[in-house]
């Protein structure tokens, strides 16, 4: 059975900074585009990753942790308060370890 798929997802990055120390953090926009319309879909989502590891041979086959996210585009209102998060290096810290707890209590459920 063949499957396939007409959405394909375009990744903007709109923001990276590295960080103290290694990584770097970055926001990024993701515009599902369905090729059958050749419109842009209406669930973009603004994502903001916080890359941990120092080498990009490290970073080869995984994705950086997801810290916060929203629905829209970066013209939405909450496109701020991502910048100020990805500014404030103890605000990082903080939503790291909230991305730590949610992923170990994922791991206990299963």
């Amino acid at each position: 059975m063949e499957v396939s798929s007409d959405l394909v997802e375009t990744r903007t990055q709109i923001y990276r900074r590295e960080l103290p120390g290694a990584g770097y953090v970055a926001i990024d926009v993701t515009t599902p585009h369905d090729q059958r319309s050749s419109g842009v879909a209406a669930d973009s989502r603004v994502r903001v990753y916080v890359e941990r590891r120092d080498s990009d041979e490290r970073r080869i086959g995984h994705e950086p942790p997801l810290v916060a996210e929203f629905a829209g585009d970066q013209r939405a209102p909450e496109v701020g308060e991502l910048y100020r998060l990805a500014a404030d290096n103890a605000a990082l810290a903080r939503a790291l370890l909230e991305w730590q707890g949610r992923r170990q209590r994922r791991v206990k459920a299963d």
